[in-house]
């Protein structure tokens, strides 16, 4: 029987909130090229979460160092999830998300085998390359968008715009994410954005992004034809954040001011999603 303990360990291991932020970019890319509800939409809502939670695991089996110095109540470095726990959950959650893509499509189960292999990668070799590991991370983010309209059969200029909005805030996020980081990282030897770039570059490369990001938001309502809902949450609720996130990056003097960055582009990405997900229904 496992403890409460160890269950409660699983859960910061695999993070179920984020989780649940891939789903809602399935199903932003499903309901906005198709109104039919079929298996196929589920299947599609259980890929990305479990490639993702695998994703989430093994980052923490090579973070353990890290998180050591900079989140030692981490499942990992607290001892309530071995490394070996982590590995096997890494391979378990892999193997039945592609198993549960092939139904999908040939597509749909090369996305899914490429990110399943792809976050082992980003966590032994790419995390420590710089913007290529967190270009990949925000590239898993868009994807959810697009293999939610693959699974339709359709992928259309709505849910491509969609998705590389989706990619520029949460790579702006990942940018600041690695000076909240950057004191462990230091120790550890990484060449994050923010040790090769220092603070002030790396908060002007997440200001430049989170202002593009702000950009890309408003194509859509001009130029294919979105609705209330878009423009309210995503547009006139959420590039706000986007933009006092770029003010406040450009003024970036540490580890506290990153994090509250990073909560303002988590906020400012979760309306902005759910504007997308209602903007075929309002």
């Amino acid at each position: 029987m496992i403890g409460g303990g160890k269950v409660s360990g699983f859960i910061q291991l695999f993070r179920p909130k984020n989780a649940l932020m891939s789903v809602l970019g399935v199903l932003v890319g499903w309901i906005n090229v198709s109104e039919e509800v079929s298996p196929h939409l589920l299947l599609a809502c259980l890929v990305p979460p479990l490639i993702l939670m695998a994703g989430n695991a093994i980052n923490d089996y090579f973070d353990a160092p890290i998180d050591a110095i900079n989140k030692p109540n981490r499942p990992i470095p607290s001892g309530t999830i071995s490394k070996q726990e982590a590995l096997i959950s890494y391979v378990i959650l892999s193997l039945i998300g592609v198993a549960l893509s092939m139904p999908l499509g040939k597509v749909e189960f090369l996305i899914a085998l490429f990110f399943a292999i792809s976050w082992y990668a980003y966590a032994k070799w790419l995390k420590s390359m710089g913007l290529i590991g967190n270009a990949l991370v925000s590239l898993g983010v868009a994807f959810t968008l697009i293999f939610g309209a693959l699974a339709t059969g359709i992928l259309t200029p709505k849910v491509v715009a969609f998705s590389s909005i989706a990619f520029t805030s949460n790579l702006a996020r990942e940018v600041v994410k690695t000076i909240e980081d950057i004191e462990g990282d230091a120790a550890y030897g990484l060449r994050t954005v923010a040790i090769r770039l220092g603070l002030k570059k790396s908060g002007l490369l997440a200001a430049g992004l989170s202002l593009l990001s702000s950009f890309l938001t408003v194509i859509p309502l001009i130029m294919l034809g979105t609705g209330w809902a878009y423009l309210i949450l995503t547009v006139l609720v959420s590039v706000p954040l986007l933009i006092y996130s770029a003010y406040l990056s450009c003024r970036i003097k540490g580890k506290e001011n990153a994090r509250r960055i990073s909560n303002l582009l988590k906020t400012s990405m979760f309306l902005g999603i759910i504007g997308m997900l209602l903007d075929p229904i309002i």
